[in-house]
């Protein structure tokens, strides 16, 4: 978890989101890096939609029902019954050390397939995955093009207040 949680009545808060990253291990902690840098800059704000100390990532401590082998039978899959576990483990979760947390907005993955770079996202309750191709042909993508689809892909918050 990289940012700390404001709350107050009748506000949601947020958004909050897991981060998967399946890239090759020589360049995924440059992906991740990147990502908690953006993440946690004063000046990101996603058009507003990324609100410094109150929008929440999961990056190191994901919630242990969204595993490896599941998220990738959605992303990589796109398995309709893994979707529907995806959306329920996203909807209904709880943090312990956050008691007032309860549910996520969505998730986004980074992948390489094929030496094509991508980031996708499920906004939870959806059905429909979003991606954005940042580089093919074995280049490393640009810092501004991954936070620039980190932006792109954000979820809007989905939980009640």
């Amino acid at each position: 978890m990289l940012l700390p949680l404001l709350s107050s009545a009748g506000y949601a808060g947020g958004p909050y989101v897991v981060w998967v990253n399946f890239d090759h291990p020589s360049s995924k902690e440059n992906i991740n890096r990147i990502i908690a840098e953006f993440a946690t800059s004063k000046s990101v704000n996603c058009d507003g939609n990324w609100k410094m100390g109150d929008s929440l990532l999961y990056m190191k401590k994901r919630p242990s029902l969204i595993d490896n082998e599941l998220v990738e039978s959605v992303f990589l899959k796109n398995d309709n019954p893994s979707k529907k576990r995806l959306n329920s483990a996203l909807k209904n979760y709880k943090d312990i050390e956050l008691q007032h947390l309860e549910g996520l907005d969505g998730i986004i993955v980074y992948t390489s397939v094929n030496d094509t770079k991508k980031m996708m996202s499920l906004t939870t309750g959806k059905r429909k995955i979003q991606s954005v191709t940042l580089a093919s042909h074995g280049r490393p993508p640009a810092k501004a093009d991954i936070e620039d689809a980190f932006c792109a892909l954000l979820p809007p918050i989905t939980r009640l207040p």
